[in-house]
């Protein structure tokens, strides 16, 4: 398993560029990195509403209250045909026959006409993805969480025993309330798992194709968004979201996705300055403060002369810190004033 500090991040030149591409999101934060993702394919039974044929429905409707002699009189129907079509009703769990000549309407076939539809069973293949959360070594720091990411570039992932994917995951966000699932993209139509413990039947065995992808995550006003990145050329599908969330859901991320405090920037902002051999007297005047998106650095007369003199990056909008030692890291672009002082 990789650690987080023996992956590549993005230059300044390169988020300036994706910075440029995403303007129009209007973003209120930032953040790059990789997500070792379980791409999982699993049986699920799944149950949704079809409508009710309107003919099946009239015949419920009679059956409620014609007299069973006089039900093909009353639905001008020749008797093998309305004989047919109850046998077929019967079939599908709406009515069960009393005697040879009478029929009830059981609760599925009183659902059906008050919701004129009625709830199919079938089982199903589906696809599911699921986030590893881990520390900044690479070991598993709580179990994998479902998020709904789209194919994107990716780097097939090889996973050792301890980061292997367990069906449990799958079955608690089965077993999760509807609101939870509205909330994060996931159907409400699936009941439970498609297989038993032990099943050698080859329709029951869940595939897990693990892969690690190169991800921008985005926060706007309302939404959390992530666009794939393809590492090599550091291209950004800034037009189609890999991921497109409410906000809310954030609150199921702050071990990945935090906005740091403003000192952490500021740490930032001195490692930068000194990696170009900035005076630390003048470093240590500037003041810094985190308006999202941007980092808003006040420096002395002195010091922006310097930047000047150097032709530096931080005066052609290309400026960028990126704060973090873990998989995901938030980065945001530095806006240069000259404050008082010498």
């Amino acid at each position: 398993m990789d650690r987080a500090a023996s992956l590549i991040s993005p230059g300044s030149k390169t988020l300036a560029g994706w910075w440029r591409q995403l303007a129009t999101l209007k973003p209120h934060g930032l953040w790059v990195g990789y997500a070792y993702v379980h791409r999982i394919e699993a049986p699920v039974e799944v149950v949704r509403s079809q409508p009710v044929d309107p003919l099946v429905l009239l015949i419920l409707q009679a059956l409620d209250i014609a007299p069973a002699d006089e039900l093909d009189r009353w639905l001008c129907m020749p008797a093998a045909v309305l004989g047919g079509m109850l046998l077929a009703i019967q079939r599908e769990g709406m009515i069960e026959r009393i005697d040879s000549n009478r029929w009830m309407i059981t609760e599925r076939g009183r659902t059906a006409m008050a919701n004129r539809c009625v709830p199919i069973r079938s089982t199903e293949r589906q696809h599911f993805s699921f986030m590893e959360r881990l520390d900044n070594a690479g070991n598993r720091s709580g179990p994998p969480i479902f998020l709904p990411i789209a194919e994107c570039p990716r780097t097939n992932w090889l996973v050792d025993d301890a980061h292997r994917f367990d069906a449990g995951a799958l079955q608690a966000c089965i077993n999760e309330p509807s609101a939870w699932k509205d909330l994060r993209g996931f159907s409400r139509e699936i009941e439970r798992l498609g297989c038993d413990a032990g099943d050698g039947e080859w329709r029951h065995v869940i595939v897990d194709r693990p892969e690690r992808v190169l991800l921008t995550l985005v926060t706007t006003a309302d939404e959390l968004l992530a666009f794939g990145v393809k590492a090599d050329g550091w291209q950004l599908n800034e037009r189609t979201p890999a991921l497109r969330l409410p906000l809310a859901v954030l609150s199921d991320f702050t071990d990945l996705v935090t906005e740091p405090a403003e000192s952490v920037w500021r740490d930032a902002w001195r490692t930068w300055s000194k990696q170009r051999n900035l005076p630390a007297n003048e470093i240590e005047a500037c003041a810094v403060t985190f308006a999202a998106p941007r980092i808003e650095i006040v420096a002395p007369p002195r010091l922006v002369q310097r930047l000047q003199a150097a032709n530096s990056d931080l005066l052609k909008g290309e400026g960028w810190l990126i704060v973090g030692e873990g998989f995901i890291r938030a980065v945001a672009p530095m806006v240069l004033k000259t404050g008082e002082g010498k």
